[in-house]
């Protein structure tokens, strides 16, 4: 039996990127990305839902990310959705909705402004990230 669990996300960056850490000194970076979705009413009106969702970035993409994500920028990330289990601050069980990008499959493509297409140097197009089976440890 085949098993797939990939995402695909066309948006634009909701802020600047966190970065960290762990004891090993791996890097991770964590962005929100914004999707909408516009159409119209039956009465014609324009109608238009944002979803956010939350990135998490592993191995050698990380670096692509430090050097041209911004707040705004125009993205398309593939990864895999997780949904991690954690307490927060009140000990209070929480779910988070994430998409990991790390490992082969994963990538982040900075799009040039206003083109859908990445931008002509090639240092900013696609950069896969090293294996990482890793999930992360952000709440």
């Amino acid at each position: 039996m085949l098993n797939v669990n990939r995402v695909t996300l066309l948006g634009h960056v909701g802020r600047d990127p966190e970065f960290h850490s762990n004891a090993g000194g791996d890097r991770a970076a964590r962005f929100s990305l914004a999707t909408t979705e516009r159409w119209k009413n039956r009465d014609g009106e324009l109608q238009e839902r944002t979803e956010w969702h939350r990135i998490i970035v592993f191995g050698g993409t990380v670096e692509v990310v430090e050097r041209l994500v911004r707040k705004g920028t125009p993205v398309l990330v593939e990864g895999r959705l997780t949904v991690r289990e954690y307490t927060d601050k009140e000990n209070l069980p929480r779910q988070a909705t994430e998409i990991i990008v790390g490992g082969p499959q994963g990538l982040v493509n900075v799009l040039a402004p206003g083109t859908g297409r990445a931008p002509e140097a090639p240092e900013a197009g696609a950069a896969a990230a090293k294996p990482d089976a890793r999930s992360s440890d952000w709440v």
